[in-house]
């Protein structure tokens, strides 16, 4: 007997489950963008059930409902994780001059955008750099993809890993200039990560990252200064300098959160120092995540 197709039934009567879930509260709403971004799990259905569906219906069956499921988990825990995209290769011919170090003269720059793009690695960020930027990469190479030109005042600047040399224990060291205004975005995958911001000045940053462990301290703002942490199963460190004042707010997943800094208290998903609301130059910080832990110190 031949077996009717059934995984498309089966994907729309998955999403609407989850839909409602998400509208009477019981999961965190997932929007479409997220849904849609699951679309290379329908050529992974339609392969499995046109290389296997006639010869083994049964297991054919528990294998695509398996895999809807996961998807779908992905999609109500990661929400953030899941974008639109195309595919990409790392040894693209943007990165074709790569090096395991590499330098960005500061010139007359007066504020910098910094994007990371990373893969699987070790990411050390800190200040003190004397140029703009300097990046070293040991187990594999990084290179700048684009940058804007050095009689700029406002510099564009992003590091790509290549992954010519990529390696087991690939680490990645990047300083930036102390005293440049630094707007950052990092794009990375699975590693440890430290972001060192105490003496940068931060004006905002996003962090979207894997499976990792991740630690954070915090930079001394002027203003206010939103950071927004996105990642899956990972581990988030957060640390607040003694004269900083910070909000963390947890959301999203199976997220849990603890403090053990003696300024900040924490009341549901928020973690607040005793001075936040009063304060005029502060951090703001989001952590949106799948299955992770939030420790505030």
């Amino acid at each position: 007997m031949r077996r009717r197709g059934v995984f498309w039934p089966l994907v729309l009567i998955a999403i609407g489950l989850v839909a409602l879930a998400g509208n009477y509260g019981l999961v965190e709403p997932v929007s479409i963008i997220a849904i849609l971004a699951l679309w290379p799990v329908l050529l992974i259905l339609l392969g499995i059930d046109i290389a296997f569906a006639r010869r083994w219906p049964i297991p054919t069956l528990v294998a695509e409902v398996a895999l809807i499921g996961a998807a779908l988990a992905l999609a109500v825990t990661q929400p953030s994780a899941l974008r639109l995209g195309t595919f990409a290769f790392s040894n693209s011919s943007d990165c074709a001059h790569s090096s395991p170090s590499v330098s960005v003269p500061r010139g007359a720059l007066q504020s910098l955008r910094l994007t990371i793009n990373g893969g699987a690695a070790g990411y050390h960020l800190t200040g003190g750099s004397a140029a703009a930027v300097t990046a070293s990469a040991d187990g594999t190479e990084i290179c700048v993809v684009s940058r804007e030109a050095s009689t700029s005042t406002q510099g564009d600047i992003r590091l790509t890993q290549s992954g010519t040399r990529l390696s087991a224990s690939s680490d990645v060291a990047v300083q930036v200039a102390n005293d440049l205004p630094l707007s950052l975005l990092i794009n990375a995958g699975a590693g440890e990560f430290v972001f060192d911001l105490r003496d940068v000045r931060i004006t905002d940053a996003r962090m979207n990252i894997g499976a990792s462990t991740t630690t954070i301290v915090l930079p001394h703002p002027s203003g206010e200064v939103p950071l927004r942490i996105d990642g899956g199963a990972s581990s988030v460190i957060i640390e607040i300098p003694a004269d900083v004042e910070a909000r963390i707010s947890v959301t999203g997943g199976l997220v849990s959160s603890s403090s053990i800094n003696p300024r900040a208290t924490k009341s549901g998903n928020v973690i607040e120092t005793v001075g936040y609301a009063g304060a005029k130059d502060r951090v703001t910080v989001t952590v949106n995540g799948g299955a992770s832990t939030v420790s505030i110190r």
